[in-house]
Order: C-alpha cells, then structure tokens, then sequence
C-alpha cells in the first residue's frame, strides 16, 4: 500500500522561511466570531512560483489554518500544483481532477488520519476530519490553496504559533 506524503513533505512548506520571507500587510484582523483572527502576509518572494501572500487563522489563541493566496499566476502553474495534489492523494472529494477545474474552480481533499484516509465533509459524516486541503478561485482573493488545521502536520507550528507568539514574533522581526 502506497503511503502519501503529509501536504508539508509534499509541498516543502516551511514555516521558517515564511516567517522570513514575509511582511505584514495588516494588523490583525477579526472576524466576527471571537474566537478567530487572521494573520496576513506579503511574502517577499513568490512560493511555489505561484503564492504572494499567506494567510495564518488563529482559533482559541492557536494557530490552525495556514492559507497561500496569489492575485498572479500562469495557468501552467496551477495545473503542475493540482497535478500533484492528485498524484499524491487522488482526485478530490467530488472525484474532480484538472479537467474540471474550468468548470468548478474548486477542489478540496479531506483526510481522518496521518496516514491520509480519505473521507468527506458533510454533516452526515461521522469521521473526525484531520486536515484538508481546498484549493479554489475567487475573483476577489484569486487563488487560494487552504490547509485545515495545519498544525495536525507540523506540531513545530503549533507550538511556535499560538496567539501572542505568532502575532509578536512576527511584528517584531519585520
């Protein structure tokens, strides 16, 4: 049986060189639910060849999302990014692969474990989610590629970026 790399192995995301390669676009941002608040970064340089700007959500004073935005990339770009989210962990939950992308403008892949048993997100759904990954479209934010709770994958993460660590640290060293 095939063991899938965790979105970390596979896409080389290292939280070390997005703290030293960002600035802060905004102070913190609030939601409406009190419970969270957003992190936004300009990265210096482009990640992937296709991000410039990270996202960090915090909940309960943790942080848990980490979210990659770009408002430029080449389409060639993110058919090799979607390409290898599908190599590695199949097609979606819709059973979507690149084809459908024109059409959907969304994909979203959604694990119950480490070793990256796929389920689903639904109400119905009993399992536990892990993490998920979503990437999608939109003509306001442009591409986004989301990591749902991040720190099941990097517990370096969690523990150098609770509320005040991240929200400090970062202030400080830009």
């Amino acid at each position: 049986m095939r063991n899938p790399k965790n979105i970390k192995e596979l896409l080389e995301i290292d939280t070390d060189f997005l703290y030293r390669n960002s600035e802060f676009k905004a102070d913190l941002i609030s939601d409406h639910n009190k419970n969270r608040n957003f992190l936004l970064f300009d990265l210096k340089a482009i990640f992937f060849g296709l991000f410039d700007q990270i996202l960090i959500s915090v909940f309960d004073k943790k942080a848990r999302h980490l979210e990659l935005r770009s408002s430029n990339y080449e389409n060639s770009e993110l058919k090799k990014l979607i390409d290898l989210l599908i190599n590695e962990y199949g097609n979606d939950e819709n059973d979507q692969n690149w084809s459908d992308w024109k059409t959907f403008k969304q994909m979203t892949w959604w694990f119950k474990n480490d070793i990256h048993e796929p389920t689903y997100d639904d109400y119905k759904n009993k399992d536990d989610l892990y993490y998920g990954l979503m990437i999608s479209e939109d003509e306001t934010i442009g591409l986004s590629l989301a990591i749902i709770e991040y720190s099941n994958i990097d517990f370096e993460f969690d523990k150098k970026t609770g509320y005040n660590n991240i929200y400090n640290s970062l202030r400080l060293n830009f």
